[in-house]
């Protein structure tokens, strides 16, 4: 009896594999159930026999490529046993594996993104996985503020900007695939990370962090004990809003293309949400953002987090800085030791 329906299931795989094929080389709206059948290289009446409906099956493509991608980041993270520093970087690991950010699979989750908002089932799915995964990255975000006393940051901040990123990041995937970079993008996460957790993420590489004490004796460095500051007009959620509402204002009518009903209708809101974010009272979720750009151009991701992207840069640089000095001063400070010990011998032989 278990051989049949293990039969059945291989097969299901098979034909939902062919999908996300099918979906990769004619997009969404143009895949049929014949090329599905053709990419599995089984006639078509088999596909109705194993699936009543191109819905019933593209709903089981869903299933099955979130099903993948919750398993691989939740099993990427040990399910807590490890640091909250490396669950964060297990997870950009399995963002950008190669079996979860390739074109054909992007190319998946922005079309099901894209008929989330009139079609429950997509929704229910989608909503369920970005639910999770913005849990999980919020809880190691307050795992890492406790464990290195860092003040006046927001776990949730930090996470929805850390997937918003990502999101943009499979974005570049989806538009540019032979020159997207898969090492780049998992170092921009990174940078992104230790500017906010330079403890947790030094030298953008996750790191046992935690409060440091300062050893007797031990110099400040060129900077004190005082690490480079956050620009405020920068990171943090007003400035995010700011920039948003200004992108947007850009894009909609009189001065864009754009009308606030198509826009609102493509990403799924209310137009009284789109007004929240266009006067700077609300932001999209990273499942929303992610829907927003195409609806928009890829420059709006640009414009939002660009100037994130630099001042990450520009911390990590700076604190680079200030290690290299200190490593400097710690090396003068031994020099200075070892001519001491040498002339203290000189004397004694004397």
């Amino acid at each position: 009896m278990a051989k049949p329906e293990a039969s059945k299931e291989v097969r299901r795989k098979q034909l939902i594999d062919a999908t996300i094929r099918a979906i990769g080389r004619f997009g969404y709206a143009n895949a049929t159930l014949t090329q599905v059948a053709s990419e599995a290289g089984l006639s078509p009446g088999i596909v109705n026999f194993y699936f009543k409906s191109k819905e019933q099956l593209l709903v089981a493509t869903l299933e099955q490529i979130a099903d993948e991608y919750s398993t691989l980041w939740q099993s990427a993270i040990n399910k807590g046993k490890v640091s909250p520093a490396a669950g964060l970087d297990a997870m950009i690991e399995a963002d950008f594996h190669p079996s979860v950010c390739n074109f054909e699979k992007v190319s998946i989750w922005y079309a099901f993104w894209a008929e989330a908002r009139s079609n429950s089932a997509y929704h229910e799915v989608v909503s369920r996985l970005e639910g999770d995964y913005l849990q999980q990255t919020e809880t190691l975000c307050n795992r890492i503020i406790a464990e290195g006393g860092y003040q006046e940051i927001e776990g949730r901040e930090i996470a929805v900007g850390l997937n918003a990123m990502i999101d943009g990041l499979w974005f570049d995937c989806l538009i540019d695939p032979k020159a997207f970079n898969r090492s780049e993008a998992k170092r921009v996460c990174r940078i992104y990370l230790a500017s906010v957790f330079p403890a947790h993420f030094a030298g953008g590489r996750p790191s046992e962090g935690g409060p440091r004490r300062k050893l007797e004796g031990q110099n400040d460095g060129v900077f004190g004990n005082v690490s480079p500051a956050i620009d405020p007009d920068i990171q943090g959620r007003d400035a995010h809003r700011a920039r948003l509402a200004v992108a947007l204002r850009k894009r909609l009518e009189p001065v864009g293309k754009l009308k606030r009903e198509a826009l609102a209708a493509a990403v799924g809101v209310s137009v009284k949400t789109l007004e929240s974010w266009l006067e700077g009272r609300g932001e999209p979720s990273s499942w929303q953002m992610g829907r927003l750009i195409p609806a928009t151009d890829a420059q709006l991701w640009f414009e939002v987090y660009g100037l994130i992207h630099e001042e990450a840069q520009r911390l990590f640089e700076a604190r680079l800085a200030q290690q290299q000095e200190q490593a400097l001063r710690d090396r003068a400070a031994l020099d200075a030791l070892r001519a001491g010990k040498a002339i203290r011998g000189e004397h004694n032989d004397n």
